[in-house]
């Protein structure tokens, strides 16, 4: 039966869109075709798998759902979107830098905005923008769910012992902190994202704080380190008068809640209203102290995995940063250098006096600023 014209369109456009959904971009070229008969023709065609349909199906989709043995994280290589995140572990010797680093995905990944010409509208240059933006953030919201994979095939639940009963590695720790810190922040930054779309980046500047990690953008990773570095300052020159007032040459172990509130402030642990009102949290004491504990964990995991060495210059900076650093305006030698200063003097026998080393570390202003 002949077929009018319109009808014989509307075909060939419904045969078109149903195949854009499921053939890849490079199968629906014009010789997609005869390149996939002339490689299927020239190789010997596989056999099937024994079994009946149903056997062969279950087998499929069983094989997807085994586990990896347990293991430390591997290199980390650089963030792409469109990678499944999976981690393999790497054969003996394990190379210092995948239990030194956590992966790529754990990270920001790349903002690629476009430039504007001279000869595009300023319609069309936003309109590009805030494509941009889109994507970056939907990139960031993946990598957070890939990252709780990751963290549900390499490392164990917590107060578990790995294989073997070894002690986790840098890697695993950072990847199971970041996952947390971002899974806690991702329905509201969810919520905000709906509802503002394109506009997002300009609402998370005045939340910079209810942003995922891996969803923060230059600017507002610009804003939060210019705002602690301010606010440290502070904190130092506060404890420098309160120093002076009770005539002590140093904050020690006599006035803990001096130090305390110290850290608590230098490092941006709690809110900075109870700066404005003068007045340390009531939690100060605690969230400093699980800091310090922290860092000195984090110290005895990088001598234990090689050294400073093995970490990247993107983990260099945020390790710095979670020390305390001002990092900004700094070439990354000169905050490997002090990185390795601190976790050279905080090294100790005892996990207590390793603590105090870091507390000292922590009220040390040149080395801070």
């Amino acid at each position: 039966m002949s077929l009018t014209p319109g009808l014989r369109f509307s075909r060939s456009a419904q045969y078109v869109l149903l195949s854009n959904v499921a053939v890849p971009y490079p199968a629906r070229l014009p010789y997609a075709n005869l390149r996939r008969r002339l490689n299927s023709s020239s190789r010997p065609r596989a056999q099937r798998p024994r079994g009946s349909p149903r056997t062969v199906l279950r087998r499929a989709s069983t094989a997807s759902e085994t586990k990896p043995a347990h293991g430390p994280p591997a290199v980390s290589v650089p963030f792409d979107p469109k990678s499944p995140g999976s981690l393999s572990t790497p054969r003996d010797p394990i190379p210092p830098e995948s239990t030194l680093n956590p992966p790529a995905t754990t990270r920001p990944p790349p903002l690629d905005l476009p430039a504007r010409g001279p000869d595009v509208s300023q319609f069309s240059y936003l309109f590009r923008l805030g494509k941009a933006y889109m994507q970056f953030y939907k990139a960031g919201v993946k990598a957070i769910f890939t990252n709780r994979r990751l963290l549900r095939s390499v490392a164990p639940p917590s107060g578990t012992a790995s294989a073997g009963g070894a002690l986790p590695t840098r890697a695993e720790v950072l990847l199971r902190a970041r996952t947390r810190h971002d899974v806690s922040r991702l329905p509201v930054f969810g919520v905000l994202l709906l509802v503002c779309g394109e506009f997002t980046p300009l609402v998370v500047i005045a939340f910079p704080r209810l942003t995922p990690m891996t969803c923060r953008i230059p600017k507002q990773v610009e804003a939060l380190r210019r705002s602690a570095a301010a606010r440290r300052e502070a904190s130092f020159r506060r404890l420098a008068h309160l120093r002076a007032a009770r005539g002590e040459k140093a904050a020690g172990a006599a006035d803990g809640k001096l130090v305390a509130g110290h850290i608590a402030r230098s490092l941006g642990l709690t809110s900075g209203w109870w700066d404005k009102a003068g007045l340390d949290s009531p939690f100060a004491s605690s969230v400093a102290d699980g800091a310090v504990a922290f860092l000195a964990q984090d110290d005895a995991l990088i001598r234990s995995g090689g050294g400073v060495g093995g970490i990247e210059d993107a983990e260099v900076m945020l390790a710095c940063e979670d020390r305390g650093m001002d990092v900004r305006e700094k070439e990354v030698g000169e905050l490997r250098k002090r990185l390795e200063k601190w976790v050279r003097e905080t090294e100790s026998s005892s996990e207590e006096d390793s603590k105090d080393k870091v507390k000292r570390l922590l009220l040390n202003h040149e080395l801070l600023v």
